[in-house]
C-alpha cells in the first residue's frame, strides 16, 4: 500500500511538474499560445500536413518493433504490433516521458504471450535502444552536415554537438562488437551466474537479445527504420518553424530537433509536456529566435492527437485481456 501511494504521490508531482513549466513558460512569455492558434488557423493545411506526417513514424515503428518480436519466434501479426503500438501512444500521453508508454507494451505483449514474458518485454526495451540510436544517428548526420551550427557554434551547443557525435560513435561500435564479438561468460559459467541475486533473470535476458546475433540483418533494418522515423520527425518541425514564423536553415532543424527530442524522452513529465518546451526554447536563443517552445508545443498537440487514436485500442483490449484481435486499423481511424 505505502508504495502504491508512492508511485501515485510521484505521478501526480511529475503532473504538476509538467503543468507548472508550461504555466511559467506562459507567464514569462517564452510560450506564446496566442501565436500557437494563429500559425495554426493561418496554415491549417501544412499543419494537417504534419499532422499525418506523424503516422509515417508511427508505422515504421509498429513493424521496427514487428521484425523484432518475429525474431523472437513470437507468432504476431502486424496489425497486432500496430494495435498495441497505438495502445504505447495513448499511455505516453498519462506516463512521464515521451517513451512512458513503453511499460504499458511490456505489460500487454507479455500478457499475451505469458510463456515468452522475457523475450517479449526484451523487444521492447532493445526497440526502445534502436529507437534512441537512430535518434542519435540522425543528430550526428547532422551535425557533420553543418558544423557551423554544432560543431563551431559557441557555447552549450557545441559541447552537446560534440557529446551526441562521441554517443552515437560508441553506439555504433558496441553495437557492432555485441553482434560479432564472441560472448562467452554467462555460457561458460552457467552455474555461477544462476547462484547470483536474479541470476535467472539475467541469463533469460541475455539469451532474449543474444538471438539477434543471429539475425543482425533485422537489427540493421531496424537501425535504419528509427533514422527514418526522425527525419521524418525533423520534417515536421521545419513545417511547424516556418507556419509559426521561423526563419532558420534546415540545418539548424536537423541539429536542435534530436537534442529537444532527446531530452523530451527523460521521465520527468507526462509525454515531456513543459520540459521538451523548454529545452527548444532555451535552444532556440542560442540563434535569437524566440518560437522554440512554440515549435515545440505544435508537435505536442500532433502527438497528443495521435496518442488519443490508441483509446479504442485500449478499450477493446481491455475487453479480452489475454488476446489482442487483429484489426483492421485502417477502420478505426
Amino acid at each position: 500500500m505505502a508504495t502504491n501511494f508512492k508511485k501515485y504521490i510521484s505521478v501526480i508531482f511529475k503532473i504538476c511538474l509538467g503543468v507548472g513549466l508550461i504555466i511559467y513558460l506562459i507567464n514569462s512569455g517564452y510560450l506564446n499560445l496566442q501565436l500557437i492558434i494563429e500559425a495554426i488557423n493561418s496554415h491549417p493545411w501544412w499543419f494537417l500536413f504534419a499532422t499525418c506526417l506523424l503516422f509515417i513514424p508511427v508505422l515504421l515503428t509498429s513493424y521496427r518493433w514487428w521484425l523484432l518480436l518475429l525474431a523472437q519466434d513470437t507468432k504476431i501479426s502486424f496489425s497486432k504490433t500496430i494495435s498495441l503500438n497505438f495502445i504505447g501512444l495513448f499511455f505516453n500521453l498519462c506516463l512521464p516521458g515521451g517513451t512512458g508508454g513503453d511499460l504499458a507494451k511490456c505489460y500487454y505483449i507479455a500478457s499475451i504471450y505469458p510463456d515468452k514474458k522475457t523475450a517479449t518485454i526484451t523487444t521492447v526495451l532493445i526497440d526502445r535502444f534502436l529507437g534512441l540510436s537512430g535518434l542519435v544517428l540522425v543528430g550526428s548526420i547532422s551535425i557533420l552536415l553543418n558544423p557551423k551550427i554544432s560543431y563551431f557554434a559557441k557555447g552549450p551547443i557545441k559541447i552537446i554537438s560534440t557529446t551526441i557525435l562521441l554517443l552515437s560513435a560508441g553506439m555504433l561500435i558496441g553495437l557492432v562488437l555485441f553482434l560479432n564479438f564472441p560472448i562467452s561468460f554467462i555460457d561458460l559459467y552457467p552455474e555461477k551466474i544462476s547462484h547470483l541475486p536474479g541470476g535467472k533473470l539475467i541469463q533469460k535476458f541475455y539469451h532474449a537479445v543474444r538471438i539477434y546475433r543471429n539475425h543482425q540483418s533485422v537489427i540493421y533494418v531496424s537501425l535504419f527504420l528509427s533514422t527514418l522515423v526522425h527525419t521524418t520527425i525533423i520534417i515536421m518541425t521545419i513545417i511547424f518553424g516556418r507556419i509559426s514564423g521561423a526563419s532558420l536553415s534546415w540545418g539548424f532543424y536537423g541539429v536542435i530537433t534530436p537534442l529537444g527530442l532527446l531530452a523530451n524522452s527523460l521521465p520527468i513529465s507526462p509525454a515531456g509536456l513543459g520540459v521538451g518546451e523548454a529545452v527548444f526554447e532555451y535552444f532556440y536563443n542560442q540563434v535569437n529566435c524566440s518560437l522554440g517552445g512554440e515549435i515545440m508545443a505544435l508537435f505536442h498537440l500532433v502527438h497528443i492527437f495521435w496518442g488519443f487514436l490508441g483509446l479504442p485500442f485500449y478499450l477493446l483490449f481491455k475487453k479480452k485481456p489475454k488476446s489482442l484481435p487483429d484489426l483492421e486499423v485502417e477502420g478505426l481511424l
